[in-house]
């Protein structure tokens, strides 16, 4: 484009120039004319001073011999005029015809002065005075008349040359209004052409862009020339094509991300190796398009890699079939360093029938990733005949990929049954723990309980002994009833006891909680014989709540039992509340005894942490602890700012 603007330009400034050089031409020429006009013009007041002086001559003519004859010296200096006229005129013209012109003009002259000298000078008659007379006459007549003859070819002349040169100054008019008319229409023309040649790529590649920045990648224009728009419309289409080449690449890439993320996921979501194994043998032949896919894991027995199953692609007889020793899987680990293996030529690499398969289910190509959790070889990831050719590169990544994926779940599903059945010993040792602390807490109680039975026990026998004596059916009757409810009073302390002692796992359910905390304080009361120490309750309504009706009485009797305890030496208060918040049930129990040491405070729930010597086991609060967690509810002990302490539970309410 560079080089068309400069030759429009060029093409522009010569024909002006050329435009403008033949005016000048013209003009130079014709100033050159215009100043012989003004020289001829000169020369014409010259021929008129001729013409002038030759009248006036002939006009003294007549005065001579007259009252006018003074003037004879006016005469006289008006016929050396002529001589002066005549030379002037000599001096301007160098054409033979006109010298030749004025060389008769001079001797007409010299004829008049000699006329007219001898008319002045004469003294004859009156006739002859009027023959010298009118002789002179005649010669001035016929010197005027040819001076004017004269004056008349010239004025002629000074016509004709001003009409050519008014002419040609006509023609440098027209030349010049030609000259900026072509110019005006070249300009016009170069202005189009230049407006076109831009505008014209300027627009496709324009429409390019914006069909590029709508997402239309891979457009392209059709623009070509030699100039920068030809090569930036060039530069364009390289680009539009390399952004829709590396677009199609993203967008493989992504589709490869999102089936990896799709294929990868649910494996560490799984915490069995047979649901990774199942994941894996589908999941992988459906990504990678391959018609067998499957996983070998390292028999450490047989120290063979067995093929799993499920597998895809192969019935549980061929997968069966498919084994690799480990010496074997070892050598095609380190033949690529490492890297998951590729192997398209089979009938060379002298693999196995128990490796490549045999009959109709034999593969014509393989690739191997490996699966090495916390960095030790147990399995192999078998991929086999694929189906749009053979394996590359980018399956030789991608497989990498998903094999270190697979290594890090099987590694998270091992660690998984490790933790289960660590959490299933520590749930059994836990177990075992709360029977311990209940039957710890049922030998406490017993010597309470039997005494609380032998009561209504000794009320049974005194009355039974009574009715032996009585006579009257009333009294009798009045002495059954007593029996009767002492042996319910006698009968619900055992049951109380075998609830609490019977071994049984987490039952949820819905309960009252203010009917288990009165449940717990009737028991409780059982062992407060001290009249010092006094019991309050308090209760909220409250909606029901899921627990464990047994789990949760023994919490509260441990509790409430601590705080009894505690009371023992100088007595006080037992107070029981119950409230809510939002999403909660709260259950208070505090107490007026002496409180738990800071330094103790920290470690009351740790388990065989006890302050009662021989008295304690250690075991009742960090049991509470746990049954109120497994409760998806917390425990929380504060020393109170007077004196006592204060145990808050909070329990979820149902929603």
């Amino acid at each position: 484009m560079k080089k068309k603007i400069i030759a429009y330009l060029a093409l522009l400034i010569a024909f002006f120039s050329t435009g403008s050089l033949i005016s000048m031409l013209y003009i130079t020429f014709t100033t050159s004319e215009l100043e012989k006009i003004i020289s001829l013009h000169s020369v014409e007041i010259l021929r008129q001073d001729l013409v002038i002086k030759i009248q006036n001559v002939e006009q003294d003519l007549l005065t001579v011999h007259t009252e006018l004859s003074d003037r004879l010296d006016k005469i006289v200096l008006n016929v050396q005029d002529l001589d002066s006229a005549v030379d002037n005129c000599k001096k301007c013209h160098h054409s033979p015809l006109i010298n030749q012109k004025l060389d008769r003009l001079r001797m007409h002259i010299d004829k008049f002065k000699s006329s007219l000298s001898y008319y002045i000078t004469a003294s004859a008659d009156d006739e002859r005075v009027r023959s010298l007379k009118m002789e002179a006459y005649n010669a001035a007549s016929g010197l005027l008349d040819m001076t004017t003859e004269m004056a008349s070819i010239a004025n002629k002349r000074l016509q004709e040359r001003t009409q050519k040169v008014i002419e040609q100054v006509k023609s440098v008019q027209q030349i010049l209004v030609l000259t900026l008319l072509i110019s005006l229409l070249i300009g016009l023309w170069i202005s189009f052409r230049l407006t076109r040649n831009i505008l014209n790529p300027v627009r496709q590649l324009m429409d390019v862009s914006r069909k590029i920045a709508s997402g239309n990648l891979g457009s392209t224009t059709s623009y070509t020339d030699s100039t920068e728009f030809g090569e930036l419309a060039a530069s364009v289409n390289d680009m539009s094509l390399s952004l829709r080449e590396s677009n199609q690449k993203i967008l493989q890439n992504l589709s490869r991300l999102t089936g990896l993320y799709r294929l990868t996921l649910p494996l560490h979501s799984f915490s069995s190796v047979n649901e990774i194994i199942r994941e894996v043998s589908f999941g992988v032949a459906e990504f990678l398009s391959v018609e067998q896919c499957g996983l070998l894991l390292l028999d450490h027995k047989s120290g063979y890699f067995e093929h799993a199953y499920p597998a895809f692609g192969l019935d549980e007889t061929q997968a069966g079939f498919l084994r690799i020793s480990q010496s074997e899987v070892l050598d095609l680990y380190h033949a690529n360093n490492g890297k998951p293996l590729i192997i398209n030529n089979l009938p060379e690499s002298g693999l196995t029938e128990e490796i490549a398969g045999k009959d109709g289910w034999a593969a014509h190509n393989l690739l191997f990733g490996w699966v090495r959790p916390k960095g030790t070889l147990t399995g192999v990831i078998r991929l086999a005949n694929r189906r749009d050719g053979e394996f590359d590169e980018e399956s030789n990544r991608l497989l990498g990929i998903i094999s270190n994926n697979v290594s890090v779940a099987i590694e998270n599903a091992q660690l998984h049954e490790d933790l289960r059945l660590q959490m299933q010993e520590l749930k059994e040792a836990q177990e075992q723990l709360v029977q311990t602390a209940k039957l710890a807490a049922i030998g406490e109680l017993a010597s309470y309980v039997a005494h609380e039975i032998n009561n209504p026990l000794t009320s049974i026998l005194g009355y039974a002994e009574l009715i032996k004596d009585e006579s009257n059916l009333e009294n009798i009757m009045r002495d059954v009833e007593i029996i009767t409810n002492e042996s319910f009073r006698a009968r619900d302390i055992v049951q109380q006891l075998l609830e609490f002692a019977r071994r049984r796992p987490l039952n949820m359910q819905e309960i009252d909680i203010n009917s288990i905390l009165k449940d717990v304080v009737s028991l409780i009361r059982v062992q407060v014989k001290d009249p010092k120490i006094q019991l309050h309750e308090t209760y909220a309504e409250l909606p029901l709540i899921m627990g464990d009706p047994n789990q949760l009485k023994q919490v509260f009797l441990n509790i409430m039992k601590n705080a009894v305890d505690s009371l023992s030496e100088n007595g006080g208060e037992i107070t029981i509340r119950t409230s809510r918040n939002s999403a909660q049930a709260v259950i208070e129990i505090a107490d007026t005894g002496h409180g738990i040491p800071p330094d103790v405070l920290p470690r009351i729930f740790e388990p065989f942490f006890t302050t009662k010597r021989e008295k304690g086991t250690g075991l009742g609060l960090p049991i509470s602890y746990k049954i109120i967690e497994a409760h998806q509810g917390k425990i929380e002990v504060k020393n109170r700012t007077d004196r006592g302490t204060v145990f808050r539970i909070f329990l979820p309410l149902m929603r």
